[in-house]
């Protein structure tokens, strides 16, 4: 056929596995003869501006472009500071990522992704107001915001996406003259942005090109306008729902020429377009999936994605047949079917054999237990040597018998919604699950060798403190019977503050949730969610700040570890996968350590240590009373140390300076952290390695602990956080760990009893050890600014 189509995936969407919208279309299209082509644009830019001549660039404008404000000054130079070890590192680190073994190496994978973590901070820094984290990217521009998503389309200085597309956009794909068709998949709200620009620049360099845009956010999205909307002056028409067959009516109504008489649209299920400002629609159709067709991954760059395999996402049933109230899938993706297991299990089969990949993922809303073991049964059939993942609900009827067969057919994880460990909870949310169901499943998934992950929901309306704290509680019960009985290290759960989707059940009948819905702001036209108040139990406010102290809550234990800030902190989902898969452990919080302690012999040299880097900022929080400051990075210790400093000075002068001269020069220079004295600053600056001297004196017979200088401490609703912010880690510490922190602060040593919260905040590189006897006097730190 003449028509030659192009489908677009806009950014953001998964860095770390391709998306199945484009391959299942594309597929589906070339099976009925059509010449089309994929186009992730969404790993093209991800990987493009993780490279190291983009990120080059991205320096240079960060170093030019001005502040608006002191926390996105900040941002700016904390990008200024990483850009050397970033652009240096990029390449390798994502070559790291990218290979199975790097999973068994406890220093190349965290290396990797902290250098990940640089170069993202190093492309947040360079866009005003923005978080570059890969996770739900943000800009001044609002999502919510018709008039905010359009000025953003235009704006390469305060827009990521315009700047990158400006630069790495495939031109050539979208000025082929046979081109006829772009269909733009838009599956979340992470993509309005992205993909709104996207299709202003497409409108521009093509306006003949009929667009089409569908997705399940694009479904959620257009559903609710009952007027023309400034987004089909990009767009021709909307597929909302299903996809395949619709698409192929578009490219079919354009070949025919159907333009006289009636609208070739007419025949197109779910389709939405605009008639001289008033929207038409036709009716929504289920898709037979019983004839889809093999997903085309050919089109895509699976080299690119940010983890190994790659993973490929593959169905075997579509939509979901319950309707718990806070879920709106099945609004937007019609009734439950469910495919042949024979034919997905061939499916998989094949696409092992066409990509090399042993790794996939079931991306059904919900695997339901006859899906579960008619897919098991099948992959086992074909031996295919596969290994998977998915996402089910607890039932009766998920046994050690079925749970075995998952295991043998390759089911290295498993998806469970708990949502909540009160059944009184489950009964509000309309779940139709049992908590008794929950814990047989669970204990044969881990007697079987799978490793789960649940899902949980804080504050869902009526819930209480206790139940919202007991599901904590049971939660993390689950992940450690499973190391500790099972030996899997791989269970994992994790929750989110409830969020009152516009679509759900609770946002379509509130009144029966006792939940009062408040109106979004006037210009958040676009926004499907809303705030809202409830009659009882925990408010919109408490499930926020649940879901931030159960964020890797530890169960019993004292002291929780966390790297403050740190967008790659918390494991991915694939990588947990795979680790399961090859037998590589679980990432472990890494010991914080200490250089050694006591300073440099008097007449020994110091060298600043090799990639620290530093720049001016403004401090400390207003306005007002900034002063200048110099901050410093050290990338291979992954320290940040801030300065107060009224000079301009090069710290590359310290190149040379003995131990005994140091004290003198920082106090010549005015230089000190955070009020403490010359010789504090020169401490630290050692301690944490900063400063290499050439040679350091013996250690001494004996040392005593002290609380590290600076740490800052804040009580949050009772509970005590403590943040180093040279190492960026926060501590939360219970019940007799506080006094024992508290006690260290004041210099008097703990029980024996404290042994374990004293060792933990050792590790964490909360105490330090300074050594006594050593025949020298002390420092003069020790009694000056701070108590430590």
């Amino acid at each position: 056929m003449g028509t030659k189509t192009v489908l677009v995936n806009p950014p953001l969407w998964n860095a770390y596995a391709p998306h199945l919208a484009v391959p299942l279309l594309l597929g589906d299209l070339r099976a009925r003869g059509y010449e089309a082509t994929g186009y992730d644009l969404s790993i093209e830019c991800i990987d493009w501006m993780l490279s190291a001549p983009a990120l080059e660039e991205l320096a240079q404008k960060a170093a030019a472009r001005t502040a608006v404000g002191l926390e996105d000054e900040w941002a700016r130079q904390r990008a200024l500071l990483a850009a050397p070890a970033a652009i240096r590192g990029i390449q390798e680190a994502k070559e790291r990522l990218r290979s199975l073994d790097t999973l068994h190496d406890p220093a190349a994978f965290p290396w990797a992704r902290r250098t990940l973590r640089d170069a993202l901070w190093l492309i947040s820094g360079a866009f005003p107001g923005c978080t570059f984290d890969l996770v739900s990217n943000t800009s001044t521009y609002s999502a919510e915001s018709t008039v905010q998503v359009l000025a953003a389309g235009g704006d390469s200085d305060g827009n990521p996406y315009r700047w990158a597309f400006d630069r790495m956009l495939d031109r050539d794909l979208f000025l082929d003259p046979s081109l006829g068709v772009v269909g733009v998949s838009m599956s979340a709200d992470t993509q309005l942005i992205a993909g709104v620009t996207f299709l202003g620049m497409l409108r521009e360099m093509r306006p003949d090109v009929h667009v089409v845009l569908g997705g399940n956010y694009a479904t959620r999205l257009v559903d609710r306008w009952q007027q023309r909307h400034p987004l089909f002056d990009y767009v021709d028409t909307v597929v909302t729902g299903e996809g395949e067959g619709a698409l192929a009516a578009v490219i079919d109504g354009l070949d025919a020429g159907e333009r006289a008489g009636t609208d070739f649209r007419e025949k197109i299920p779910g389709a939405v377009w605009d008639d001289n400002g008033i929207l038409l629609r036709t009716p929504r159709q289920s898709v037979d999936i019983s004839a889809a067709t093999k997903p085309a991954y050919d089109a895509l760059p699976l080299e690119k994605y940010l983890a190994p395999g790659p993973i490929l996402p593959v169905f075997a049933s579509r939509s979901c047949p319950w309707e718990c109230a806070f879920c709106s899938i099945p609004f937007a993706s019609n009734s439950f079917r469910q495919r042949s297991a024979a034919a997905v299990a061939e499916e998989v089969r094949q696409l092992r054999a066409d990509y090399g990949s042993a790794y996939f993922m079931f991306v059904d809303e919900i695997m339901s237990l006859r899906t579960l073991r008619s897919v098991g049964e099948a992959l086992s059939a074909t031996s295919a040597d596969v290994y998977w993942y998915g996402e089910t609900r607890f039932a009766g009827g998920l046994d050690g018998e079925l749970a075995g067969l998952l295991h043998a057919s390759g089911c290295r994880r498993m998806n469970f919604g708990l949502e909540s460990a009160s059944q009184r909870v489950l009964d509000l949310m309309r779940k139709g699950t049992r908590i008794e169901d929950a814990c047989e499943n669970i204990m044969a998934m881990l007697e079987a060798g799978v490793p789960i992950h649940l899902f949980v929901i804080h504050g869902f309306p009526g819930e209480t403190q206790e139940e919202a704290a007991r599901t904590v509680a049971f939660a993390e019960a689950v992940r450690r019977l499973s190391v500790d009985r099972y030996g899997i290290a791989h269970t994992t759960w994790g929750g989110s503050p409830f969020v009152l989707d516009v679509h759900s059940p609770v946002g379509t009948q509130p009144e029966a949730f006792g939940v009062h819905i408040e109106p979004p702001a006037p210009l958040d036209d676009l926004s499907l969610s809303r705030n809202y108040r409830t009659d009882a139990g925990l408010s919109q406010q408490d499930s926020l700040r649940v879901a931030e102290d159960a964020a890797g809550s530890a169960g019993d234990t004292t002291v929780w570890f966390r790297a403050a800030g740190d967008p790659m902190a918390r494991e991915i989902e694939e990588f947990t996968f795979l680790r399961a898969c090859v037998g590589a452990p679980q990432p472990r919080a890494a010991a914080v350590p200490l250089f050694d302690w006591p300073p440099p012999e008097p007449d020994a040299r110091l060298a600043l240590a090799s990639g620290v880097t530093f720049t001016r900022v403004p401090w400390p929080t207003t306005e007002a009373d900034a002063e200048p400051a110099m901050a410093l990075y050290h990338p291979a210790e992954d320290r940040f140390l801030q300065l107060n400093w009224a000079g301009h000075t090069d710290l590359r002068q310290l190149d040379g300076l003995s131990w005994r001269d140091l004290e003198a020069w920082l106090t010549d220079r005015e230089c000190h952290y955070l009020g403490s004295g010359p010789g504090a600053t020169a401490a630290l600056l050692l301690r944490h390695g900063f400063l290499v001297p050439s040679r350091r004196q013996a250690r001494p017979p004996a040392a005593r602990l002290r609380a590290e200088i600076g740490t800052g401490t804040e009580n949050r609703d009772g509970t005590q956080y403590v943040s180093n912010p040279v190492t960026g880690v926060t501590i939360r510490l219970r019940g007799a760990a506080v006094e024992t922190w508290q006690g260290w602060q004041k210099g008097v040593a703990p029980a024996s009893t404290d042994a374990p919260v004293t060792s933990a905040l050792v590790r964490y590189g909360f105490l330090y050890r300074e050594p006594v006897g050593s025949g020298r006097a002390q420092p003069r730190y020790l009694t000056q600014g701070q108590a430590v």
